[in-house]
């Protein structure tokens, strides 16, 4: 019977064949056997752990490795007398590009003013148009904006018929006439008020029959 006690976890087997003594011995092997099953997990635990640990530092590598530039690339950067040149070279390009797209956006410009002038100019002539209808029948005519697409200033008066353009000085006329880019002589007088009745659309036989007086 002693060699049912034999065990590597120097637990003394029973020294008396009492159910005592043999219960003694098997409380200590049950808690011997449980510890070492215990320790064998904790050490198999820390193994998985260094195991991975390893792998991880492995990934991290492969990694940072993949996000290294081309071999080609790396040369081209460390080469002293290719790099700086190529680069001058490829700004020197880019600048030639630029200096190019801003002379064609200077053109376009250009273009576009012409085109909103022409624009402007259309509206201008349109909206007389429209106020030579409005007088054939009576009505007062439309404020007829400014060659450059803009209304009259706000501290111009109206003009709506012959008598507000008799009404104006002279420093409101010659502005009248300037935005609407006409030309004329500072010191006439029937004359410029004749010229702006002309550019609004004042010329209904009573219009033109109506007579100037100068300027106070």
């Amino acid at each position: 019977m002693e060699n049912i006690y034999a065990n590597d976890f120097n637990i003394s087997p029973p020294q008396n064949e009492t159910s005592l003594d043999v219960n003694r011995f098997l409380k200590e092997f049950e808690f011997a056997v449980k510890s070492s099953q215990l320790q064998n997990e904790v050490d198999m635990i820390h193994r998985i752990q260094v195991i991975q640990n390893v792998a991880n530092q492995l990934r991290r590598a492969e990694e940072a490795a993949e996000d290294q530039p081309p071999r080609w690339f790396q040369n081209w950067l460390t080469d002293e007398n290719a790099f700086p040149s190529r680069m001058e070279t490829k700004f020197d390009r880019m600048e030639t590009r630029f200096d190019r797209m801003e002379t064609r956006f200077d053109r376009m410009e250009t273009r576009f003013n012409g085109m909103e002038t022409r624009f402007n100019g259309m509206d201008m002539r349109n909206r007389k148009t429209e106020n030579i209808q409005l007088r054939s029948m009576g009505f007062p005519i439309n404020i007829v904006p400014f060659l450059n697409g803009t209304q009259p200033d706000d501290d111009l008066p109206e003009i709506r018929s012959v008598e507000d353009i008799d009404g104006l000085t002279r420093d409101q006329c010659a502005r009248y006439l300037d935005g609407y880019g006409i030309r004329f002589n500072f010191d006439e007088s029937i004359k410029m008020k004749e010229r702006l009745r002309d550019v609004v659309g004042l010329i209904s036989v009573y219009d033109l029959s109506h007579h100037f007086s100068g300027f106070n």
